[in-house]
């Protein structure tokens, strides 16, 4: 029997239910669960700002110990619950138990971390060159932040937007992606339990339509996007357009370099995570992986029997190593995307068109031969598929690398000091892995990258007081 959960938006404090206007079912077993939800209208994004707007005075009122206590409270629940929370991501997303318990974890240390970083909100103070006066320099709340999350990683990016935005003081108007949204929900129930004052966070539900009357909205102070580049493009110009600061992580085509001398066993593992692992749909995924010709073949011989040996099935038993992807029209977007790489004359060492999979899952694919200008090199596939560039050496390595428009996450397999120093100061990329694969990254570490990948500053780590506030230069001068 179908499992329905029927969702509401929640706004100050209140839930507020409406007709549903979209469904979700598990990827892996569609009879298994049914999520359905409404969809966010002008008028209900606007009560959600207005809420959002009564709740700044109140969060300012309260001090920051109430803030730090309740973001604490979060994340102790997060941990205690991360069983129970990781199971309703795989059943609605496809991510696997495994994946989806460290994502929980992921969140709860993200609201762990940001409440000691509520405490250490410290300005400076210092002399005027005027004598007699002083200047303090203070790190304000923006005010009302607009979050708009994707599916792929449904509770630990909304904990990394609204867990520094409650931290530095800002209330929060929250859109999560509809094939995500019981997730989206669940962790809302969380925060409205932790004692933040009403209205502190609000989530409103639905698709795109949704989203833009967020960005869009009267009220907004500040935009943190995280989703597809053509979306990220029409946020950053919306928020420009009227002036409201905005930070977007819009994905990325990564490129792992394998060096002749690296281990050879570690640089597979390295692919094969950043590749295939959550079926390829991270932004730091790696779609590009840029092997010596010395040892190309052993390299994509050694690659293929390890894909022969992943596990994939249902992403709620916890052995699965690949789930499927997170809904049918993601599904079909990438079957479209394997069918424009094939029509370019690649040919799969693996998967590709031809090898046909139940439901939304889709065979991880490998492309050999791959020439640096070919599509493949170019656009972002978020799904489990890559392709191997041969290269002469480093040099070369480092041209097919940098030769695209993104530059999010970029790793290096190899032994040599002067590689990886030569790396560090030559990939075009706002974050760098050397032996560990492209994808995976740390909570206190800022997270971002260059060119059509990041717009804004970093998120995460201490680099998120940089978005989540304002700088106050006071002048005084006793009389």
């Amino acid at each position: 029997m179908t499992e329905t959960i029927s969702l509401s938006h929640h706004i100050g404090g209140q839930s507020i239910t409406a007709q549903a206007a979209f469904e979700q079912r598990n990827p892996a077993r569609p009879d298994d669960l049914r999520v359905e939800g409404p969809e966010a209208d002008a008028v209900v994004v606007a009560r959600a700002v207005t809420a959002a707007h009564d709740a700044v005075d109140v969060l300012a009122a309260g001090g920051v110990e109430v803030r730090s206590d309740a973001l604490a409270r979060i994340g102790r629940t997060l941990q205690a619950d991360a069983d129970r929370l990781a199971l309703l991501i795989a059943r609605e997303t496809g991510k696997t138990f495994g994946d989806s318990k460290g994502e929980v974890m992921r969140a709860a240390r993200l609201f762990d971390f940001f409440a000691g970083e509520t405490l250490r909100n410290i300005g400076e103070r210092f002399d005027s060159t005027r004598p007699g006066a002083m200047v303090e320099v203070d790190y304000a709340p923006v005010g009302v932040v607009a979050a708009v999350t994707p599916w792929n990683f449904p509770i630990a990016i909304p904990a990394w937007k609204i867990a520094p935005a409650i931290a530095y003081g800002n209330a929060v108007v929250w859109k999560p992606s509809e094939i995500s949204s019981a997730t989206a929900a669940a962790l809302m129930d969380v925060i409205a339990a932790s004692g933040l004052p009403a209205g502190s966070v609000n989530m409103v539900l639905g698709a795109g339509e949704a989203g833009r009357f967020v960005v869009e909205a009267d009220g907004i102070d500040a935009i943190s996007f995280t989703g597809s580049v053509a979306t990220g493009e029409k946020v950053r110009l919306a928020a420009a357009a009227r002036g409201v600061r905005v930070q977007a992580e819009m994905g990325g085509v990564n490129g792992l370099i394998v060096m002749a001398d690296a281990d050879l066993d570690n640089a597979v593992e390295c692919a094969l995570n950043g590749a295939f692992f959550a079926a390829g749909q991270r932004c730091t995924a790696t779609s590009r992986i840029i092997v010596e010709h010395e040892i190309a073949d052993r390299f994509v011989e050694a690659l293929a029997r390890r894909v022969d040996a992943l596990k994939i099935g249902d992403p709620a038993d916890p052995s699965t190593q690949v789930g499927p992807l997170a809904a049918p029209r993601q599904k079909a977007l990438i079957a479209s995307q394997v069918k424009e790489a094939e029509a370019t004359g690649l040919k799969p060492v693996f998967g590709g068109s031809s090898a046909q999979m139940d439901e939304c899952f889709y065979a991880p694919t490998l492309f050999d031969h791959v020439s640096a200008d070919n599509w493949l090199c170019h656009n972002e596939i978020f799904g489990p598929v890559a392709g191997v560039f041969r290269v002469g050496g480093f040099d070369e390595a480092i041209k097919v690398l940098n030769a695209n428009r993104f530059g999010l996450s970029a790793g290096l397999c190899t032994k040599s000091f002067g590689y990886v120093e030569a790396f560090k100061r030559r990939a075009r990329a706002g974050m760098l892995m050397v032996n560990m694969p492209t994808a995976g990254v740390d909570y206190h570490a800022p997270f971002g990258g260059t060119g059509a990948s990041s717009y804004g500053p970093r998120e995460q780590g201490r680099a998120a007081r940089t978005f989540f506030t304002t700088i106050k230069t006071t002048y005084q001068k006793p009389v």
